[in-house]
C-alpha cells in the first residue's frame, strides 16, 4: 500500500482511525488487522460533518430515530439511492445491532473497505458479547475477508477467511477429493454441490453409470466415516449431458448452492490466495507461490485462476 496520509478532519479521524478497533477484531477469530490503517491517499472516503455527526449519534443512543438520521445522511451524501433508502425506512423499526452490518454494507458497495470494516467490527463486537438468536453469524464475517482482499491485504484475508471456514475446510476438500477420485475413473467431474444444514448433495458426471452406481455404496460409507454428522446424497449424470449454469450472483467458479456463507468465504479465500501469490511471483518467490496456489487448487480443484497460474509456474 502506498504511505501517503491524507488530511482528516478531526470528527472523522475520532470515529474510523482508532487503531484499537482493528487490533482486536474478533474473539473467535484473534487475527490482527492492525494494516488497515492508516488510510492512504487511494482510499475513498466521505468526510462530512453532518454524515459523521448522525454516525456518531446512532453510535452513542441506537433507536429507530437515529437509524433514519444515518440514513437520510446516506442519501445526502450519495451513499444511498433514494428508493433504497425508503425501503430501510419502511421496516426501521425491525432493526437491532445488526444495523451496524447494514451501514457495513453501504460503505463495502461504495467501495469504502476499511470504513466499511469499522462498523463489520461493531456488528461483530454486538454478535460475539451477546449472541441473539435469529441474527446470521456468518454473513459478516464473509463481508470482513472481502473487505481486506479487496484493501490487498491478502495475508490478513487468507488467515482470516481459514479461521471462519475452520475444520469444514479440511471435510469439504476430503469430500470434494473422495467423490472427484471416484468420478474421474469413470471419466467424470463434480458438476455442483447443494447444501443445506447437515445435508449435502453432489452431483457428478460419468461415462460408466454402472460403474459409478455400484460405487456409490462404498463412497457414501467413506464419506460418512469422514464426517459421521453429515448426511450425503449422490446423484450420478452422463458425461455429455450439459453443465448445469452457474447463478449470476452466486459462486462463480461453478455451481454451489448453499444457504450458509460457506461459498463465499472460499472465494475470499481463493483470491486472496492468487492476490498474495502474485505478490510473491513479483518479488521472485515462485516457490511460495506454488505451494500457496497448490493449497488453493485442493479447495477447488477446477478452478481456472488458480490453474492459470499455476502454469505459468511450471
Amino acid at each position: 500500500m502506498a504511505t501517503d496520509t491524507p488530511l482528516l478532519s478531526n470528527g472523522f479521524q475520532r470515529l474510523y482511525c482508532d487503531a484499537t478497533v482493528f487490533a482486536s477484531f474478533s474473539v473467535f477469530h484473534p487475527i490482527s488487522l492492525a494494516r488497515v490503517l492508516p488510510f492512504q491517499s487511494q482510499d475513498l472516503v466521505v468526510d462530512e460533518q453532518e454524515l459523521l455527526q448522525a454516525e456518531e449519534a446512532h453510535l452513542s443512543d441506537r433507536n429507530d430515530h437515529t437509524r433514519r438520521g444515518v440514513i437520510d445522511a446516506y442519501v445526502k451524501c450519495g451513499l444511498l439511492p433514494e428508493v433504497d433508502a425508503d425501503n430501510v425506512k419502511s421496516v426501521i423499526d425491525y432493526f437491532g445491532a445488526d444495523f451496524f452490518e447494514l451501514m457495513g454494507l453501504v460503505y463495502a458497495n461504495a467501495g469504502m473497505f476499511i470504513c466499511a470494516l469499522r462498523w463489520y467490527r461493531k456488528f461483530i463486537a454486538e454478535l460475539e458479547g451477546k449472541p441473539r438468536p435469529g441474527l446470521d453469524r456468518e454473513s459478516v464475517y464473509a463481508s470482513v475477508g472481502y473487505c481486506l482482499y479487496s484493501l490487498g491485504l491478502f495475508a490478513e484475508a487468507i488467515s482470516w477467511s481459514k479461521s471462519c471456514i475452520g475444520p469444514r475446510l479440511i471435510r469439504d476438500v476430503v469430500c470434494q477429493g473422495l467423490i472427484n477420485y471416484e468420478a474421474q475413473l469413470t471419466g467424470g467431474t463434480i458438476r455442483s454441490i447443494e447444501r443445506a444444514a447437515s445435508r449435502t448433495r453432489y452431483t457428478a458426471s460419468t461415462q460408466n453409470p454402472t460403474q459409478a452406481i455400484e460405487a456409490t455404496p462404498r463412497l457414501k460409507a467413506a464419506l460418512e466415516a469422514f464426517a459421521p454428522s453429515q448426511d450425503f446424497y449422490i446423484d450420478w449424470v452422463r458425461h455429455e449431458s450439459p453443465a448445469p449454469a452457474i447463478q449470476p450472483e452466486g459462486y462463480p467458479l461453478r455451481l454451489e448452492i448453499d444457504a450458509s456463507s460457506l461459498p463465499r468465504h472460499k472465494m475470499n479465500l481463493i483470491f486472496a490466495t492468487c492476490g498474495q501469490a502474485d505478490a510473491l511471483i513479483e518479488k521472485g518467490f515462485h516457490h511460495e507461490a506454488k505451494r500457496l496456489l497448490s493449497e488453493a487448487l485442493m479447495l477447488e480443484p477446477e478452478a481456472s485462476i488458480v490453474l492459470e497460474r499455476l502454469n505459468e509456474l511450471t
